[in-house]
């Protein structure tokens, strides 16, 4: 199992971030590696929901089915995704300041096998961290603009943002 751990000031109100994280339809905005969206059931942010989507990890498509598992706007947001041999559980808590938030985000996930061998040889450790980085970096920036940007989705090879938190396990 891997983790990777992030913690990021966005000067944007909890629920703006909140509906932001908790809409699927919404995801491609800032998700990095998410490719495409598949069918979304239930509404945006509710318990039960789910969705589909389709993820470019080592240079294959990964198709993964997500179903909200606990929601309290603006404060909490956690999804469990599934995939063939593989699963994710990733959980935001946010925190309100006046006009801002800091969103505190956790994703722990344990890739198939069949792609694991490939990913430490095309899609390094710290690949896979930049990647998670640059999603909550597009994330603040839509969240602030409400546009990601041309350099959205370009790599991002710098160092993490001032008072950013990045950890892996």
């Amino acid at each position: 199992m891997s983790h990777l751990s992030l913690t990021e000031r966005i000067d944007a109100p909890a629920t703006v971030v909140f509906d932001l994280i908790a809409d699927p339809s919404r995801s491609p905005e800032w998700q990095s590696l998410l490719v495409e969206m598949g069918s979304i059931a239930g509404r945006p942010g509710g318990v039960g929901s789910s969705f589909a989507g389709f993820y470019r990890i080592a240079g294959r498509r990964l198709s993964s089915r997500f179903v909200v598992t606990a929601a309290e706007r603006p404060t909490l947001f956690q999804v469990n995704g599934t995939t063939t041999g593989g699963w994710a559980r990733w959980t935001t808590v946010i925190a309100a300041y006046g006009s801002s938030c800091e969103i505190q985000v956790n994703l722990e996930y344990e890739l198939p096998g069949e792609i694991i061998g490939p990913l430490f040889g095309m899609l390094t450790a710290s690949r896979i961290e930049r990647e998670f980085k640059r999603t909550y970096k597009n994330l603040k920036q839509v969240a602030e603009t409400g546009s990601a940007g041309a350099h959205a989705f370009q790599a991002d090879d710098e160092a993490a943002e001032p008072g950013a938190q990045l950890a892996t396990t």
